[in-house]
């Protein structure tokens, strides 16, 4: 089961059939630029997000954080109704108190995007990797599992180690198997 694209939508409703969380779920016709994407999630982003086109993250349901890196601010709290803008090549990472419901609003055709990892310790980039999947939740997999793999790439230069990634309800190839289909 999963996602349908259409014109309108009762966003609670769709969320039901996510496959996991951050599935990032194109619901929008074909075409549609911004695209909005559909999430649920109820754990925290394993990685940064970075993508090389401005996106708008609207959180439609729960609490959480938006946490930002190589920028001035460090975090955001989000609430019902908040919209928050997220500039090209910033990266940020969802992590939620319980379970949220959020629209992403990305480029259409989908920009570049990229994954990064930064110590708790030091806040340094720990690793990153230009994505070239599509769609993208098939990179996002298989970054994730390249960093789980190898602890070099978990390895900080301050000598920190950044532990493997949790993913929790996450079925990004799901989410990828739909896209590919619905494509």
């Amino acid at each position: 089961m999963g996602l349908e694209r259409k014109k309108t939508m009762n966003v609670f409703r769709e969320a039901t059939q996510a496959f996991g969380s951050y599935d990032e779920f194109p619901v929008g016709p074909k075409g549609t630029d911004p695209m909005p994407h559909l999430s649920r999630n109820r754990v925290a982003q394993p990685f940064y997000s970075v993508c090389a086109a401005d996106q708008v993250l609207i959180q439609m349901a729960g609490q959480g954080e938006l946490w930002f890196a190589e920028t001035e601010a460090s975090s955001m709290r989000l609430g019902p109704g908040d919209t928050v803008y997220i500039p090209a090549g910033v990266p940020s990472r969802v992590v939620p108190d319980g379970e949220v419901v959020q629209i992403r609003l990305k480029a259409e055709p989908p920009a570049k995007e990229a994954v990064a990892w930064y110590c708790g310790s030091c806040r340094a980039l720990v690793h990153g990797v230009e994505l070239d999947d599509a769609p993208v939740q098939r990179g996002w997999a298989r970054a994730v599992a390249a960093f789980n793999g190898d602890e070099k790439l978990r390895t900080c230069a301050c000598g920190a180690i950044h532990p493997a990634v949790a993913l929790g309800d996450i079925a990004w190839l799901d989410a990828a198997a739909a896209i590919e289909a619905d494509s």
